[in-house]
């Protein structure tokens, strides 16, 4: 007769004294997803400033989650991967503006192509 006992489950949280109510960080997955398409229809949309902005929201939103969660990992690296694009986005845009029309007509064309 084998009786299995209580299990206990060590992890980061439960050595830090810290735990967190159920769905906690499936909400803040919720959150980021829902930034995160948000980001990807402003920069379809050419706004990149805005997409910049909903992109740093999703990036603080799934920071404050669990870091060993492979679930957290990926939307954290897709969150910080649409900054570094929304970034790069709103870069390009404010050097075509800069770039003069008459004088850089081919590097005007490519940078609006971009």
């Amino acid at each position: 007769m084998s009786s299995k006992g209580p299990t206990l489950t060590i992890n980061s949280k439960t050595l830090l004294g810290e735990t967190t109510p159920d769905g906690f960080n499936r909400t803040k997955r919720k959150y980021a997803r829902l930034f995160l398409w948000l980001t990807s229809l402003l920069l379809l949309t050419s706004h990149p400033l805005l997409s910049l902005v909903t992109s740093t929201c999703a990036v603080y939103t799934m920071h404050g989650g669990t870091w060993f969660s492979h679930k957290n990992f990926k939307w954290m690296s897709a969150s910080v991967i649409s900054f570094c694009i929304s970034l790069y986005s709103l870069t390009l845009s404010v050097e075509s503006d800069f770039v003069d029309e008459e004088r850089a007509y081919e590097l005007k064309a490519v940078l609006e192509m971009k």
